[in-house]
């Protein structure tokens, strides 16, 4: 079964992805694939007035989305170079499904996500493994280890391949920090996209590393003498005013704040704000690295574009050092 889902970022603004409209599926690693077009490329030319004559662009071509679903309509959706590899998004699902099965995880335990845009030209694909491979922390907030892809047909964005972590009471997401448990791939002739498989065992053993790893963050207590610098330090110049404000404000309280003051004259501790909601998992007062780290994870979720929350999930164990 195939559940839509809507899920939105601070603000109840709708998700995007380039300032196209992304829309959320989740369903089974069997039944995901219902939710993916199909694309063909061809010539890259205009249809005249009149009749008149055009000619074929010698160094461009079109990539088209084939009718799908109840939209029986033929889209562009970019332009592409003549050496430009079409990966069909079905590709990078049929590739993670052989490489699940090669690391011996049955495809009926594997939980499917899609994000996707309108016209379907950028995907961002989670499967999900199975419970023995999960984690749960001191917290008793589990996170779950997933597989990601990220693939576009448009040129758009590169190919991606990465494991990282979901932790399931605020949907935080973390990647996992080690290179070889992570591809990114140009579409062009050096692509082989059963380097999925590859990304798939290596983060498979370097989970265990990245268990002992968050066990050390939870064991960091923050020094409150360095914390301040930070929020207004490195924080700051990472992800901006805004970020650093809400950081500093949850990990006193465990609540998160809208921004309703001046930035001028203010740093991000003094700012006035305005309280919103508890940020689920959040302790009431944060001590440790780890606490830390679900701030930064739930301000990467929060963004609204979902390039940009991948973007800053790959910063926080930088961040995240450079407070220790």
């Amino acid at each position: 079964m195939i559940r839509p889902t809507r899920r939105r970022a601070a603000g109840f603004e709708p998700r995007k992805w380039f300032n196209s409209l992304v829309t959320s599926h989740a369903g089974t690693l069997a039944s995901i694939g219902n939710c993916i077009p199909t694309f063909e490329r061809r010539g890259f030319a205009l249809t005249q007035p009149g009749g008149e004559k055009s000619a074929l662009n010698q160094r461009l071509d079109t990539i088209v989305r084939m009718p799908f679903g109840e939209d029986q309509n033929f889209i562009p959706v970019g332009v592409v170079s003549k050496d430009y590899t079409l990966v069909q998004h079905g590709e990078v699902l049929n590739a993670a499904k052989r490489a699940i099965a090669v690391a011996g995880v049955k495809p009926e335990e594997v939980r499917a996500e899609l994000d996707i845009t309108e016209y379907g030209e950028r995907m961002a694909l989670s499967l999900y493994l199975p419970k023995k491979y999960s984690y749960t922390p001191a917290d008793d907030h589990p996170m779950d280890l997933r597989l990601e892809c990220w693939n576009s047909v448009d040129g758009s964005t590169r190919f991606r391949a990465l494991m990282g972590w979901l932790r399931l009471v605020c949907s935080n997401g973390l990647v996992i920090g080690v290179t070889r448990s992570d591809i990114r791939r140009r579409h062009s002739g050096d692509f082989c996209i059963e380097d999925i498989g590859a990304v798939l065992q290596a983060g498979l053993c370097d989970a265990e590393n990245e268990k002992r790893n968050f066990e050390e963050w939870r064991k960091a207590t923050i020094n409150p003498s360095c914390f301040l610098p930070w929020v207004e330090g490195d924080l700051k110049r990472a992800w901006g005013f805004k970020a650093a404000a809400r950081a500093f404000h949850i990990a006193r309280c465990g609540c998160d704040v809208d921004v309703c003051g001046p930035y001028k004259d203010n740093t991000p501790s003094t700012v006035p704000v305005r309280m919103a909601n508890l940020v689920p998992g959040s302790p009431c007062e944060s001590r440790t690295l780890y606490d830390v780290s679900q701030i930064l994870a739930w301000l990467a979720k929060e963004r609204r574009d979902l390039q940009e929350q991948l973007e800053w999930r790959e910063q926080i164990p930088a961040l995240i050092q450079s407070l220790r």
